[in-house]
């Protein structure tokens, strides 16, 4: 009998906890130096106190339960040669909703950048940071690379929630692979 309560009370919790009736919504989009790809058999998901929970495909969209606001996640996706963990996220990304965008980088040199852009020298101010802070995505955002040259392969991913007010981003990016 108190095997039968402890279950229903955990199964209580968990259903509580991540098994709201709404869903919040993330669109995902795929890209490849400049180019946006299709989204090809994907595993798209988050980790939730160790739980990995699937996201629920909504149309163009993914849907995840909302989470407690003391709740923290990542974002785990394998999708086009890509596979990307990132987090630890506070629980206001997931639960109004984000724009996310997973990319990969294979031509780091052609990539535009900031100090380029604005027609910086070697002699102004601010040059060594600007240099290295390079537009992806149609121009949208911006990546800081460190040894940019000796990079072949740089995986990225963008969080853009849905929020009132300013907006902000968050960007993880991981090397791959170096140049030889």
């Amino acid at each position: 009998m108190k095997t039968l309560l402890l279950t229903i009370l955990f199964a209580t919790c968990f259903h509580l906890t991540y098994c709201q009736g709404e869903l919040s919504k993330h669109s995902l989009q795929i890209f490849k130096n400049d180019s946006e790809k299709k989204v090809r058999s994907s595993e798209f998901g988050i980790i939730v106190d160790g739980n990995k929970i699937s996201a629920k495909k909504i149309e163009d969209t993914y849907g995840f339960p909302k989470l407690d606001k003391d709740k923290t996640f990542q974002f785990v996706i394998k999708t086009n040669g890509i596979e990307f963990r990132s987090g630890t996220f506070k629980s206001w990304y997931l639960n109004n909703g984000s724009s996310i965008i997973v990319g990969k980088l294979t031509r780091i040199e052609k990539l535009l950048s900031v100090a380029e852009y604005n027609g910086m020298d070697k002699n102004d101010e601010d040059f060594e940071v600007f240099s290295k802070r390079f537009f992806i995505v149609n121009d949208v955002f911006t990546i800081d690379i460190e040894n940019f040259e000796k990079i072949k392969r740089l995986d990225y991913l963008i969080v853009n929630p849905n929020q009132d007010g300013d907006g902000s981003y968050s960007l993880t990016q991981e090397v791959v692979q170096l140049r030889k």
